[in-house]
Parts: C-alpha cells; sequence; structure tokens
C-alpha cells in the first residue's frame, strides 16, 4: 500500500496545497507553523477517519479562516490499484472513495461511512477488529504531544490497560470482568424461576374439585334444556290456534276502519262536487266576456305594435341628430389642429438645420494625436513590469538577510538549526561561503532599482496620455449623444408630417358624413304628430283588452272543469258500491268471532311463555357455570403446562451457570495474560534490535511486566536493570521509538507517521535512529525484515537528508534524493 499524493484545500493554513510521495521515507521540513503537522492530520482525516476534533477543539478551526467548507483529497496505490478517497470538512460532510477504472475514477456506492470504513480496512490491511481511527492515533499516527502516550504512565493497572487496548487484547479482560455480571444474573434468573413455581403448584391443587362440578354442571344444564324443549313445543301449538283467531280479529277492525273511511270519503266527494259545478258557471260567464271584448283588445293591440314601431324610429332620428352635432363639433376642432400642426413642423424642421451645422463644426475641433494614443495603450504593461521588479526586489532583500544571519552563526561555528558545532564547513573561512553572493545580490539589487525608477518614469507619461485620451472620447460620445438626439428629432418631425397628411384625409370625410346625415334626417319631419295620433287609438281601446284579459284563464278552464266533473261523478258512484261490500263482509266474519275464548288462549300462552322464559334464562346460567368452570380447568392446564417449562428452564439455566463459572475460571482469566506476554515477547525482541542501533550501547531493552520499559546491562559484573523514572529522556524517547517501530510491524500497518521523533535525542542518537529507519526500509536482518511500504516523519534534523527518499520543503521547492 502507497500514499501517491495529497491535496488540501482551505485545510488551516493550507489555501490550496498538492504534494506527491515517494515509496520509501518522505521527510516534511520546514519553519515551525508552516503546517507540517496539518499533512499529517489531513491524512488521518481522510484516509483513516479520525474526528477533525481530535485535532482541535472545535471543527471550525480546521478550516481555512474565512472559508466556509474543506476538502482533502488523497491518491493511493493498494493491490495493484489505484484509488481516490476524498472527505470534505463542513457541513454537509462527505467521504467518498473512488476507483481507477480506464484512466477515469469511479466513485464506489457506499450506504454509510461504516462501510466506507470496512471497505479502506480491506485496502489498507488494517482488518483487525479495531477502527481505523483508533489504529491511527494510538500506532500509525500518534499525535506530536501524545507520542510517548501510555509509555510514561506512573499507574502499572493503567498503563496495562491502555496497552491491552492498543493490542486488541483489552476484551478477554473485559469479558472476564463483566462475565462476573452475567453469573450473577443467571443465578437470579434460577431463583425467580423456583419461586414462581411454589405459587403455581398451589393454584393447580383445586384442579379435580373442579373437574368433578363440571361434570355436575354439564347433567344439570341437559336436564333443564329437555324441560325447555317440551314447554316450548307446547307453547308451540298453542300460538299457532291463536294465528287464525289474531287474523280474524285483525281482518274485523281492518273492514271497520275502512268502512269509517270510504264513508269520509263519500262526504268529501259530494262537497267537491257541489263546488266544482259552482266553478263552471263562473266559467261559462267568464266565455262570453271574452267573446264579447274580443275586437277592442285585437284593435289596441295592433295601435301598441304601431306605436312600438314609430317610437324605434323616434330613436333612431335622436341619435341621428346627436351623430350630427358630434361631427360637427369634430369637424371644427381637426381642421383648428391642421392649421396649428402645419406651422409647428416648419419651426422644427428650421431647428434641426441649425443644430445638425452646429455639430459638424464641434467634430472638426476634436483630433487625437496617434503618438498619445500609442502611450496610452503601454499603461497596463508598464504597471505589470513595475510589480514584478518591486516583488523581485523583495525576493533579494530576503535572500540578503538570511545570508547575513548564517554569515554571523557559521563565524561562531555553530549549526543555526540544532544550536550543535557544525561539521559542514570543516575549517573553512566562513566569509568565503558568503562575500561572493552577497556582492552578487548588491550589483543586481542596483540594476533592478535603475531599471524601477525608468519604469515609473514612463507610468506617468502613459498616465497623463490615457487621462487626455479618455477626455477627448467623453467629448466625442457627447457629440454621437447629441446627433444621435437630432436623428430623433428629424424622425419625429416627419412622422409628424406624414400624420398631417392623414389628418387632412380625415378631415375630408368627416364633411361628406355629415352632409350624409343631414339628408337622413329630413325623412322623420312628420313622425311627431304620427306618434300622438296612435297613442289617442291606444287609449280608445284599452278597456276592451284589459276586460278580455282579466277573463281569458277562467273562460279557458271550462272543458277541464267539465271532465273533472264527471271522474268526480264517477269516483264517487265507486266509493258508494265499496262501502255497501264492505259492510256485508264484517257482518260475516263477526259472526264466527269469540271474545271470550280469544282472551282465554292468549293468557294461557303469556303464562307458558313466561315459564319457557324462566328455563331459558336459567339454562344460560347453567351453560356460563359450565363455560366458567371449563375455562378454570383450561387455565389450570396452561399452568400445569407452565410449570413444566419453568422446571426445564431451571435446568437450562442451571447448566448456563455451570458453562460461564468453566469459562471465567479456566479461559477469560488467563488469555488475556498469555496474549500479553506473548506479544510483549514479541515485540521485545525487535525493539532490542533497533534500540541497540539507536543507543549505540550495551543495553538489552525489554518490555516488562505491567508493559514497563526495562533497560538491562553490566554493572560491575553484575546484570542491572533501570525502568521508569531511572532512565534518562534520551533512553526513554530511544525505548518508545523502537517500541513503537516494532508493534507497527505486529499490528501488520504498512504505513507510519512520525512527528519530530528526534526530540529529546542528542546528536549521535539521532543520527543512528536515522540509520535505523534506513536499516528497516531495507530489511537487514539485524534489525527487523522490511514491513513498511512507505514512512513518514516531520524534522529538523540534517540527519534525515542522507537516507530520505524524499525531503517536501513546505517553504520552497521539494527536493529528490
Amino acid at each position: 500500500m502507497r500514499i501517491l499524493s495529497i491535496r488540501l484545500k482551505n485545510i488551516k493554513s493550507h489555501r490550496d496545497l498538492d504534494l506527491s510521495f515517494s515509496p520509501g521515507i518522505n521527510v516534511l521540513a520546514g519553519p515551525n507553523g508552516i503546517g507540517k503537522s496539518t499533512i499529517f492530520e489531513a491524512i488521518g482525516y481522510a484516509l483513516f477517519g479520525v474526528d477533525a476534533q481530535s485535532f482541535v477543539g472545535n471543527v471550525e478551526r480546521f478550516i481555512s479562516i474565512g472559508a466556509k467548507k474543506g476538502e482533502i483529497t488523497i491518491l493511493f496505490e493498494a493491490r495493484k490499484e489505484r484509488f481516490q478517497v476524498s472527505r470534505t470538512v463542513g457541513t454537509p460532510a462527505k467521504w467518498l472513495l473512488a476507483k481507477e477504472v480506464g484512466g477515469a475514477f469511479e466513485v464506489e456506492e457506499h450506504k454509510d461511512i461504516r462501510e466506507t470504513e470496512a471497505r479502506l480496512k480491506e485496502l489498507l490491511g488494517l482488518e483487525n477488529g479495531r477502527s481505523l481511527a483508533e489504529q491511527f492515533e494510538l500506532v500509525i499516527g500518534p499525535f506530536q504531544h501524545e507520542f510517548l502516550g501510555p509509555f510514561v504512565i506512573r499507574q502499572p493497572t493503567r498503563r496495562r490497560d491502555k496497552f491491552d487496548e492498543i493490542l486488541g487484547i483489552d476484551t478477554w479482560r473485559k469479558t472476564f470482568t463483566r462475565s462476573n455480571a452475567l453469573l450473577k444474573a443467571i443465578a437470579n434468573k434460577v431463583s425467580v424461576l423456583e419461586s414462581a413455581i411454589g405459587p403455581l403448584k398451589e393454584q393447580l391443587a383445586v384442579l379435580p374439585e373442579k373437574r368433578s362440578a363440571h361434570k355436575d354442571a354439564i347433567q344439570h344444564l341437559a336436564r333443564t334444556e329437555q324441560e325447555c324443549h317440551g314447554k316450548g313445543q307446547e307453547l308451540q301449538k298453542l300460538e299457532e290456534q291463536l294465528v287464525e283467531i289474531d287474523r280474524r280479529e285483525q281482518k274485523i277492525k281492518a273492514l271497520g276502519t275502512e268502512i269509517d273511511k270510504l264513508k269520509e270519503r263519500i262526504d268529501n266527494g259530494r262537497e267537491r262536487v257541489a263546488a266544482q259545478k259552482i266553478l263552471i258557471a263562473e266559467a261559462e260567464k267568464s266565455r262570453r266576456v271574452v267573446s264579447e271584448n274580443m275586437a277592442g283588445k285585437q284593435a289596441c293591440e295592433q295601435a301598441e305594435k304601431r306605436l312600438v314601431e314609430l317610437r324605434e324610429q323616434a330613436k333612431v332620428q335622436h341619435r341621428l341628430e346627436q351623430e350630427m352635432a358630434q361631427f360637427e363639433k369634430q369637424l371644427s376642432a381637426l381642421t383648428a389642429r391642421h392649421a396649428a400642426e402645419s406651422k409647428a413642423i416648419e419651426r422644427a424642421m428650421l431647428e434641426v438645420a441649425d443644430e445638425e451645422r452646429n455639430l459638424t463644426e464641434k467634430r472638426r475641433t476634436l483630433e487625437v494625436d496617434p503618438t498619445t494614443r500609442k502611450l496610452a495603450a503601454r499603461l497596463p504593461e508598464v504597471r505589470e513590469a513595475i510589480i514584478a521588479v518591486r516583488s523581485r526586489l523583495g525576493q533579494l532583500d530576503g535572500r540578503r538577510t538570511g545570508l547575513e544571519e548564517g554569515k554571523d552563526k557559521l563565524a561562531e561555528g555553530i549549526c543555526p538549526f540544532f544550536q550543535d558545532p557544525c561539521l559542514n564547513i570543516a575549517e573553512k573561512p566562513p566569509g568565503d561561503l558568503f562575500s561572493t553572493r552577497l556582492a552578487e545580490l548588491a550589483a543586481e539589487r542596483e540594476a533592478m532599482e535603475k531599471e524601477l525608477a525608468r519604469l515609473e518614469q514612463t507610468e506617468k507619461e502613459a498616465s497623463r496620455a490615457a487621462e487626455q485620451l479618455k477626455a477627448f472620447e467623453v467629448q466625442l460620445r457627447t457629440l454621437d449623444e447629441q446627433a444621435a438626439g437630432l436623428a430623433i428629432k428629424l424622425k419625429a418631425n416627419q412622422e409628424r408630417a406624414a400624420g398631417l397628411e392623414r389628418s387632412g384625409r380625415d378631415r375630408d370625410a368627416l364633411q361628406r358624413q355629415l352632409t350624409e346625415k343631414q339628408t337622413a334626417l329630413k325623412e322623420y319631419a312628420n313622425l311627431a304628430a304620427m306618434i300622438e295620433q296612435m297613442e289617442a287609438e291606444q287609449k280608445r281601446h284599452r278597456p276592451a283588452r284589459d276586460l278580455y284579459m282579466a277573463h281569458r284563464e277562467q273562460a279557458s278552464r271550462l272543458e277541464g272543469l267539465q271532465t273533472e266533473l264527471r271522474k268526480f261523478e264517477q269516483l264517487l258512484a265507486r266509493l258508494q258500491q265499496d262501502l255497501r261490500t264492505g259492510e256485508t263482509e264484517l257482518k260475516a266474519e263477526s259472526r264466527e268471532y269469540d271474545t271470550v275464548r280469544h282472551q282465554a288462549l292468549r293468557r294461557q300462552k303469556d303464562e307458558l311463555g313466561r315459564e319457557v322464559g324462566a328455563l331459558g334464562q336459567k339454562a344460560v346460567g347453567l351453560g356460563k357455570d359450565v363455560k366458567r368452570l371449563a375455562d378454570e380447568i383450561d387455565r389450570l392446564k396452561q399452568i400445569e403446562t407452565e410449570i413444566t417449562a419453568r422446571q426445564a428452564q431451571v435446568r437450562t439455566w442451571k447448566e448456563k451457570e455451570k458453562l460461564v463459572r468453566f469459562l471465567r475460571n479456566r479461559v477469560f482469566r488467563n488469555v488475556s495474560s498469555y496474549l500479553s506476554e506473548r506479544f510483549r515477547e514479541e515485540i521485545s525482541q525487535r525493539a532490542n534490535r533497533i534500540y541497540r542501533i539507536i543507543a549505540e550501547a550495551d543495553e538489552e531493552l525489554a518490555w516488562g511486566e505491567e508493559y514497563r520499559i526495562v533497560l538491562r546491562d553490566l554493572h560491575e559484573g553484575r546484570l542491572r536493570e533501570r525502568a521508569d523514572d531511572q532512565l534518562s529522556g534520551g533512553q526513554t524517547m530511544s525505548a518508545v521509538v523502537a517500541l513503537r517501530l516494532a508493534m507497527l510491524q505486529t499490528i501488520g500497518a504498512r504505513i507510519a507517521f512520525f512527528d519530530e521523533p528526534t526530540s529529546n535525542l542528542d546528536a549521535a542518537r539521532r543520527e543512528n535512529l536515522a540509520r535505523a529507519f534506513r536499516a528497516i526500509d531495507v530489511g537487514r536482518e539485524e534489525v527487523t525484515e522490511h514491513w513498511y511500504d512507505q514512512l513518514f516523519l516531520i524534522s529538523h534534523d540534517i540527519a534525515f537528508s542522507e537516507i530520505t527518499d524524499q525531503i517536501l520543503d513546505l517553504e520552497g521547492q521539494t527536493e529528490t534524493n
């Protein structure tokens, strides 16, 4: 697995940064505060899923100041394939993994971030049950302030728990502790089950008694139902006798009611016939009145019709008079407007001609010098050249300051980075290293200053030419706007002239229409006299028309009234016949009906009904008792089944209790200690070989009980062991670096990150650490096999420049070794 490149956009101090990495060892260099540790944090965030709050207290501080969102993109190679992972900082946050297919990257579909992390674990070869973020923070890339981490924890128990967690064996110890609660829960479960069985057995003791009562209730119910059935059959026979008698009684009552209704309808029918005859007499009288006034009504209607026609003609006459007055008014106004418009058009044409002559004279006076125009066009080019020269002068000043500081430091023989004696100058005078370069910088600066003065003078001249050109252009634009305005005025005047011609034609047409209206109005000279004559005629015949209209509706109803009278007389005859038939049938039915016998049968039926009802209620109650006893027996059977089931559960839980006790005492108690010893032994062997190279001392590094760092050596002929506060800072740092390298190999990490691993180390140990890294990189057997694909370090140490595959200077250019 290998990281190929990273791109940061708006991440802390990096607005837009691209870095490419080589296989092997990559060293990030540069002054403090330039953002070296941010590169490691970005890799942990995007590739390992570390929460941004692990780097900063507030996620917003992980984004560049002023930006709303940041983005990290990492290109890496795994299993001979290329992948690209990107993760944004801000809302909404996205974590995407893409695979290169045919030269392009296609995003893989993952339902959530857990699936994305699982896929990255598979590609990185870190599928050991722990999250990627924990593996990065604890072992692969611990932050600078946590590098010593649990190695320097004083309390043995806390130190043991922390390293068990890092190595993934804390699960066994936690399982042993938590299984005690499980054991107690199982014992409590057994106790609860056993305590519940006793009350259930007490309830089950009444089962035989309930079964006997249930059998007696069934027999009593059968006897009651048999008795109820016999009474019911007797009641049914009696009801069949009553049906016929009830039917005859109802028929007699119905015939009496029907006869009463027929008598009432006959009386109403006689009243309706008399009233109908009165209406017929009134209709015959109205018919005579209508016949007498028919001629007067027709004459009145003819006069009204003619009067309507004459009044419509009066409306036409009035409309013609109004239109003629309107035409006269329009003709007068149009004539006056035509004369005024002719004079206004003539004045406007003269004004436009004068303004055109004035514009032509002004345009001749505005001409631009070609030399001035050319000089103004060079202004942007000159300003860019000035900016470039000033930038170069600033760079020269920075280089001169750096050379002067280096000269002063080297004059004292001290390395400016580590405050140690500098071995690079090797008896050479410090002045010879800087004098020539300082002289070259001074000469270059003098030439640049002269060039800057020349360009600034040219800029002033070009600025004046540009201002003059701009003033001429403003005046020309003003003249162009005035010319455009004159063209608009001329066009508007021409449109007015065309409109004046149309106005003349409209005036002539209006005069013709006025003459036509005057001719048409002469036809209505006698209209008022004719209207007066028709109004008198209408008034003379109006009484006859009113009488006709008043009696017309009553006269038209005569035939209908006569038809209804015949229907009423026929219906009355039928009702009288039905009354005679009903009275005959009522006499026949009454002779066969006995009221006393009917009442006796009803009393006998009611008494039998009460007896059947009581027996039915009794049977229902007995049925409920049978069902209640059956339900109680079923419930007791369920209790019996429940007791059997709970007894089986008690046996099962007791077997589980035995199993948990066995696992706790024989397995969980010992596995974590066994794994801890095995891991410490394996890591100690690897770390000891690395430590001997770093320390160059005849000491043996071991990882003792409770993960203590132990150094063993021979002192005055005896084996001596030192641990914890007996070690110096350099010994502790050397041991921690060696142990971390060995742990990385143990967990199977193919990449690792070290932030300032040489802190607290003297010059010799720093050089030895660099050699140890290179020995691991090439896989020297006396150190350890080559277990990583890439190693990333942050360091100012010059020793690493000899062993690294690439130095990434974040302040300058990338150097390749």
